[in-house]
């Protein structure tokens, strides 16, 4: 077999509005009258109307200038869904000591099963403080080990929360309703209410939105990476896709750029194979940096091998070349993890400055995804 495997986000195309939308999501779930409804200091926030300055102003707030993200994807924790469930969980620890000072060790009870938990949630903590960028990144540093890696981070913050809660709370969990729910926020922001509707087949809880696909911005001339495609194809390569996107947010820029047809769609890889698989299997953490993705595209979307695929078991055969093309450390540790190669591309968020680490890391880097062929072929 030889395979090209290639992400789409930082790769092939931009990931500064799935950034956007990380940061309005978590700032909706906070403060927006359909969920949290916190007072904040930007009463202009109006989801069906926000403006590109606020959305800029909104993800320097969440993420700190980007410095929140890439501490997460320097940890292998590559999916937006699960970079806002790792900030919220954050939130609502901090706030909880919070409380716990203001009443004399009261634990703060939370519970997140359904939409309309986030309602009652936001009467439970409101007047407390919502946590700044620095302060939940500084509770990262101190509560996650350095060799902690991927589901591991999400395990170390759960585990860290256990005195202000009394337990692990359920809804820290990657699999929980919180976390589910967290993504169908996200969802609605970048599909916007059309999309959401097509996809789950029901009203999103905060409508009025346009959606983020109809922004998308290719890293190359979408012509340029068709014709790579094409090249790859003729000399024999067979391509493949492994991204944390859903189906949909894959599906829907590929056909507009053309690229579709390149592919065989039982091995397009998205977050929604992870997300159907860990439900059918207990609620193992399947997204990136696990091979589970990796091994979907190279091998095929049959749920009959999915648990080999979690648990890693199907390993290249012997002449197989198989290569992930990526942006992230992620991607990287999937790639070592599948047993494939990695090649490093530098047009995702930490740009030419992953070459560096690409380098310590005994990889290849090419500085955008049409330039791979000088190193795979």
């Amino acid at each position: 077999m030889k395979k090209i495997i290639f992400d789409v986000d930082g790769v092939l195309l931009s990931e500064e509005h799935y950034y956007d939308v990380s940061g309005l999501t978590v700032w909706e779930i906070l403060y927006g009258r359909a969920y949290m409804g916190l007072p904040s200091e930007r009463e202009d926030f109006v989801p069906a109307a926000v403006t590109d300055g606020q959305t800029a102003a909104i993800r320097q707030a969440v993420w700190g200038g980007d410095r929140l993200l890439a501490w997460l994807r320097g940890k292998g924790l590559n999916s937006n869904w699960d970079m806002v469930h790792a900030w919220l969980i954050t939130a609502f620890w901090l706030m909880a000591e919070e409380y716990q000072r203001r009443t004399g060790g009261d634990v703060l009870p939370l519970s997140f099963r359904t939409e309309s938990d986030f309602r009652r949630a936001g009467m439970e903590l409101m007047g407390l403080p919502v946590p700044k960028a620095d302060a939940v990144l500084a509770r990262w540093e101190v509560s996650v080990s350095e060799t902690a890696e991927g589901a591991a981070v999400i395990r170390a913050l759960a585990e860290a929360m256990r005195p202000a809660f009394g337990e692990i709370p359920e809804w820290t969990a990657a699999g929980s309703d919180f976390s589910r729910m967290c993504a169908e926020a996200f969802q609605s922001w970048y599909l916007g209410d059309d999309g959401f509707i097509a996809r789950n087949r029901r009203l999103p809880v905060s409508g009025g939105k346009k959606g983020f696909l109809r922004k998308e911005q290719p890293l190359a001339p979408a012509g340029e990476i068709l014709a790579l495609f094409r090249r790859l194809k003729a000399e024999g390569w067979e391509l493949a896709v492994a991204t944390g996107r859903s189906r949909e947010e894959t599906e829907i820029p590929f056909r507009q750029f053309g690229w579709h047809e390149e592919f065989d769609p039982l091995f397009i890889a998205s977050g929604s194979d992870a997300w159907e698989a860990s439900k059918k299997l207990g609620g193992v953490f399947l997204d990136k940096p696990h091979p589970f993705l990796y091994e979907c595209a190279a091998y095929g979307r049959r749920p009959k091998a999915y648990r080999e695929y979690a648990a890693g078991a199907v390993r290249p055969a012997a002449g197989d070349e198989i290569w992930v093309i990526g942006d992230s450390e992620a991607d990287r540790l999937g790639a070592e993890a599948a047993g494939f190669r990695f090649l490093g591309i530098l047009t995702g968020l930490e740009g030419t400055r992953a070459a560096e680490h690409f380098r310590r890391a005994g990889v290849p880097a090419a500085e955008r995804v049409t330039a791979i062929e000088q190193i795979v072929g």
